[in-house]
């Protein structure tokens, strides 16, 4: 019997363990782009997301999103426990948020969000109505 946690199994298929570990854990205000790059791909996100908010990871880029994403993301969800397909949308839409934030146009959102155009538009102004509500 193996004494591998079965809460971190996933671990095994995360993309990042083929990778420089360097690029996950960046000096402060260090570039996060080639990590957030192999999360967009990896089949476990949802699971090192779930993870990191879970073990509340205060270093690092899980599941495609940085210690100050994560945090955000904890604020503006009303459930502290959300399930994983939960989690990954959540993610998706702050990825989609901060790229739009940074003036990235949204064609080139969706091809790296792997999402329509759409649903690019639906998540900017959803975002857009909730920013309304909190300063009316």
């Amino acid at each position: 019997m193996s004494g591998e946690d079965p809460d971190k199994k996933w671990r095994r298929d995360a993309l990042c363990a083929e990778t420089d570990p360097d690029a996950f854990f960046p000096e402060k205000g260090g570039n996060t782009t080639d990590a957030k790059k192999v999360c967009a791909q990896c089949r476990v996100r949802a699971q090192c997301l779930d993870y990191a908010l879970s073990a509340d990871e205060r270093f690092g880029i899980w599941g495609g999103l940085s210690t100050a994403e994560r945090d955000r993301l904890i604020k503006t969800s009303p459930v502290a426990h959300r399930s994983a397909a939960q989690a990954q949308k959540q993610e998706r839409d702050t990825l989609i948020v901060a790229m739009a934030g940074r003036g990235i146009d949204p064609r080139t959102i969706a091809d790296m969000a792997e999402v329509t155009d759409r649903t690019v538009y639906r998540v900017l102004a959803r975002h857009k109505e909730q920013k309304d509500a909190v300063s009316a």
